[in-house]
């Protein structure tokens, strides 16, 4: 089976430990030669390379780890492209946030004025790097997770119609882990959905066990009264952050405007965008949120390692399907 080449574009994100352990976890299906990090921050990138070459010695010692800032080291010789990058950092999300909220708007990174300003400075990058790519590796597929979704699909769409590239974002995939969790799966992938729109804007039309039963509606159920909050969460809150609780839970009154269907959580902002921006604390939004927890942890969890010269026993995992994923980059 062939080996495969992978660049990390965004390297310094703090995501992408996760990634790299999701893709060691898959090596029998995903064979793996060689794994590079890109960023055009090396001291951000440097935190999290060196405690991903010591974690890739320690697991998978055959895989070749280069870390880099330049463009033709980084996209020469590689398969597929992984991208998630976050132009402005979260210096230029929190303001995204709270200028918007500051006028009495949606402060959000995906839609409304913030959302519009993330996207500007987004589609340049995304592009960028989408030439790099067919510059030094023309064959290689770039898989796009950069925010926000939808409008950077877009741009790619019209401003490069003939790359080699797919815009994803893996919040519908952590909202059907919740389902799954809330009626006793054990995983997303006991579940055949139909779903439709675009990434973050859209809805479930029917769910079924592999057997073919309806599970739809079980899930409502659930939903109709907690949303997609699960029940070790309403009982221990503080291991999510208030947003997200929040969000979770206001998937019910979402639910309820058309219980036909079972709806993706960033429509609050399009259905209820007067009560988000009276629930939301214009001095502390998600982006110091995430730079008070996840960076926080991620990077000092980096640094440990590194300073130990081990990745045992680290508190780092997989947080690809999480509710945190659909903020990153």
């Amino acid at each position: 089976m062939k080996k495969f080449s992978i660049v990390i574009a965004g390297g310094g994100s703090t995501f992408t430990p996760g990634i790299v352990l999701m893709l060691l976890d898959n090596l029998d299906k995903f064979p793996i030669r060689q794994i590079k990090f890109y960023d055009n921050l090396e001291e951000r990138q440097n935190h999290v390379a060196n405690a991903c070459e010591i974690l890739l010695k320690e697991r998978a010692p055959e895989i070749n780890f280069v870390a880099t800032t330049d463009p033709e080291t980084a996209f020469t010789d590689v398969d597929f492209v992984m991208a998630h990058i976050r132009v402005g950092l979260y210096a230029m999300r929190e303001k995204d946030e709270k200028i918007p909220l500051k006028y009495g708007v949606v402060g959000q990174e995906t839609c409304g004025p913030g959302g519009i300003a993330y996207g500007m400075r987004s589609i340049g990058g995304v592009l960028e790097l989408v030439d790099y790519m067919e510059k030094y590796s023309p064959n290689a597929w770039m898989l796009n997770y950069s925010n926000p979704a939808a409008i950077v699909a877009e741009a790619t769409r019209k401003l490069r119609p003939e790359s080699k590239i797919i815009n994803i974002c893996d919040m519908p995939v952590g909202i059907e882990e919740r389902m799954a969790h809330s009626i006793g799966l054990k995983s997303r992938k006991e579940m055949v959905v139909r779903y439709y729109g675009l990434n973050h804007f859209g809805w479930w039309t029917d769910i079924r066990d592999k057997e073919g039963s309806d599970l739809m509606p079980q899930i409502k159920a659930h939903v109709k009264d907690h949303g997609y909050s699960l029940p070790e969460e309403i009982e221990e809150s503080q291991h999510t952050d208030a947003s997200w609780m929040h969000t979770f839970a206001k998937a019910k009154e979402v639910y309820a405007l058309d219980p036909e269907t079972l709806p993706n959580t960033y429509l609050k902002y399009y259905f209820y965008p007067q009560d988000e921006v009276a629930h939301a604390n214009p001095e502390y939004t998600r982006a110091n949120e995430v730079m008070a927890g996840r960076e926080q942890h991620v990077f000092s969890e980096c640094d440990r390692i590194a300073e130990a010269g081990t990745a045992e026993g680290t508190s780092l995992d997989c947080l690809l399907y999480t509710s945190d994923a659909a903020d990153e980059l």
